[in-house]
């Protein structure tokens, strides 16, 4: 890449994507910083610029499938309760007050008849 670019590629880099870019001169500079974020982060991950933004996790498409079949759950309520109860086991086990706040109390009643009831 040319000097040319090199400002604006930055730019859309940082402001654009929101990504961090931390100056290095050299390969072995970059090795020693990498390894330093990497020793940091066992020690302090909060101060680990690269972990600084929570991302949240895809569930396993899969799990994500079988959690949209529950009756009242589907497309938009599916991914929440993922968020909440990242597997099947924690989602059946989860009181009806646990399930509330994430889809409501009619859906709630729903997701905990359909772990409840034998099929």
């Amino acid at each position: 890449m040319s000097e040319q670019y090199f400002s604006a590629i930055q730019k859309f880099t940082v402001l654009d994507l929101g990504m961090v870019l931390l100056p290095v001169a050299s390969q072995m500079e970059a090795s020693c910083l990498i390894i330093q974020l990497v020793q940091e982060q066992t020690k302090e991950p909060r101060k680990n610029p690269f972990l600084s933004k929570k991302r949240t996790q895809v569930p396993e498409l899969s799990l994500l499938r079988t959690v949209q079949q529950i009756p009242g759950v589907g497309k938009v309520k599916a991914p929440l309760l993922l968020q909440k109860f990242p597997s099947i086991q924690r989602l059946s086990n989860a009181s009806i007050r646990e399930l509330e706040p994430v889809v409501g109390q009619a859906v709630a009643q729903h997701i905990q008849e359909f772990f409840t009831q034998p099929h």
